[in-house]
């Protein structure tokens, strides 16, 4: 039977290639295959659950009079739209695209048709009533601002400039016209300094994507309003405080790539930001706390904060900014000391929120700076407490601190396909991928029914999708592990017949049919052609 073949299918396109094979010079990358194998299975149990909590939980939840998602029995933008629409999104992305393009792309019209207040600026819905809830103008600038940060980036980053790009753009485009807060650099939405986090990781986003200054205007708007303190440091280091961290890092990126007399301006302060978290507010790991003021407050706030990954992108932001290795080398202690017995099943926040979201950040550093200790951490804590390995019947929930899992669980089983993608996905299937020493990728499929699908080849979405000219390490984003650049040409030979084929980065993005016969497992070695 022919196991696989290049089919016409109309997706996106192709990214960078990952780490190397630890076995040079072996040709057939056997070391590689048997990591894929392994890999395959940890994805297939994951990806199997994501697809029954979509089919089984999520998609249910969406309101057939209404059209809205109420996955907390509720639709609002500070939660619903923020934290559980987005990954619902995910798991149609990953599992099941015509959900995607159904109901779930659905969810988006709906709550436009009904949720627009100021120009196009939502406020929640009342269920009960069939009306638009009546809230303040901070409110509603808050929970506007979640839904385009947390909700509609995280989409946009797995599907580009598509009909949520454009939802995107035109809430913040009205955010900012109805900007009423004076300030000696001009007006900006609201003081709150989580929002303000938020709107830098999204302006500099939208600059990239739109090339429009008004949105790099903006951004740095908000900079200057922080920045001009003369000892500026965020005292709160985990969410609703901590967003401004990694949103100035990325600014400086953006600036870095689109206007460099930017990073001259804004690195040094950033410096002495970055400079005091490291010595107020993480312990000797540097492992961060929830707060810097060590005397203010109680034994709580001396907790260890879920959001310290996502901190550290900030970091990592600066030293590619500057091209020097200014705190890679504190990251990379960070995460080998992941290995030591605090950190393991440690109580962050107390609930899976919490693993969850120190899980994520881990996965954003670890796909800059591969330690072997972080991701040993990685593999226990999220097969254990995410994807509940030793319980097959466990699904999450959807309200959204389960729902924050469910992204989790996606984000790691990216990881073990390198990004790759089989539509539709059906129980028990396995898919693993695992990068070899000359820049490939081993492939690792079975099926335990005969099956008949498409595999996708993930793309340089930093650059296709996102218009940035480096991959800056940012939150809510799928990380790219394996990408086939578009215009390159790639070998793929099948191993156990030894067919071969030659195809470009756009095809395999493209996607290829695959057919298993029940039982049956394919193996294939994509390298690219020098």
């Amino acid at each position: 039977m022919k196991h696989w073949l290049f089919a016409l299918c109309v997706v996106s396109v192709g990214l960078n290639c990952g780490t190397r094979s630890s076995e040079p010079g072996r040709p057939t990358s056997e070391a590689a295959f048997d990591q894929a194998a392994r890999s395959a299975r940890i994805a297939g149990l994951a990806l199997t659950k994501v697809q029954r909590w979509l089919h089984e939980r999520a998609l249910p939840k969406i309101d057939p009079q209404t059209g809205l998602y109420i996955a907390d029995g509720h639709w609002n933008y500070r939660d619903t739209a923020a934290d559980c629409y987005p990954f619902l999104a995910w798991a149609a992305w990953a599992v099941d695209r015509e959900a995607l393009n159904g109901p779930v792309r659905g969810v988006l019209h709906a709550e436009q048709r009904l949720c627009n207040e100021l120009d196009r600026i939502p406020v929640p819905y009342d269920l009960q009533n069939g009306r638009k809830q009546k809230v303040g103008y901070e409110q509603m600038v808050f929970e506007a601002s979640e839904y385009v940060k947390d909700g509609l980036i995280a989409i946009v980053e797995a599907t580009g400039k598509d009909e949520w790009f454009d939802r995107m753009r035109d809430i913040e485009d009205d955010l900012w016209r109805h900007a009423r807060v004076q300030t000696p650099f001009g007006p900006i939405p609201t003081k709150n300094i989580e929002v303000n986090g938020e709107q830098t990781q999204v302006l500099a986003r939208l600059y990239a994507m739109t090339g429009e200054p008004k949105y790099l205007r903006w951004a740095e708007r908000l900079a200057d309003y922080y920045l001009s303190q003369a000892d500026f440091v965020p005292n709160r280091l985990r969410d609703h405080g901590c967003e401004i961290i990694g949103g100035l890092g990325l600014l400086l990126g953006v600036e870095a790539d689109f206007k460099p007399e930017g990073v001259a301006k804004y690195a040094p302060k950033l410096r002495h930001m970055y400079d005091r978290i490291l010595a107020e507010g993480c312990n000797k790991d540097g492992m961060m706390y929830n707060e810097i003021r060590k005397q203010a407050f109680g034994p709580r706030y001396r907790d260890f904060s879920d959001g310290w990954g996502y901190n550290y992108v900030g970091f990592l932001c600066y030293d590619m900014a500057l091209g020097k290795t200014v705190y890679r080398p504190k990251i990379e202690k960070v995460l080998a000391a992941l290995a030591k017995p605090i950190y393991r099943d440690y109580r962050w926040e107390g609930s899976i929120d919490g693993i969850a979201d120190s899980a994520e950040g881990a996965i954003y550093l670890l796909n800059r700076v591969p330690v072997p200790q972080g991701f040993a951490w990685l593999e226990r804590e999220a097969r254990e407490r995410l994807v509940f390995e030793n319980d097959p019947n466990r699904l999450w929930g959807t309200m959204k601190l389960e729902a924050n899992g469910v992204r989790t669980v996606i984000l790691y089983a990216m990881r073990h396909t390198q990004g790759l993608r089989l539509y539709p996905w059906r129980p028990r299937l396995e898919l693993g991928a695992a990068p070899t020493e000359t820049g490939g990728l081993a492939i690792w499929i079975r099926s335990p029914e005969e099956y008949r699908g498409r595999l996708e080849f993930d793309a340089p979405r930093h650059r296709l999708y996102m218009g940035f000219r480096r991959d800056w390490p940012r939150m809510n984003t799928l990380p790219e592990w394996f990408t086939a650049e578009p215009e390159a040409r790639y070998r793929v030979r099948e191993i156990e017949s030894g067919r071969e084929t030659v195809r470009t980065g756009r095809q395999l993005s493209f996607g290829c049919t695959v057919e298993l016969r029940k039982g049956e497992t394919l193996r294939l070695l994509v390298e690219p052609v020098k």
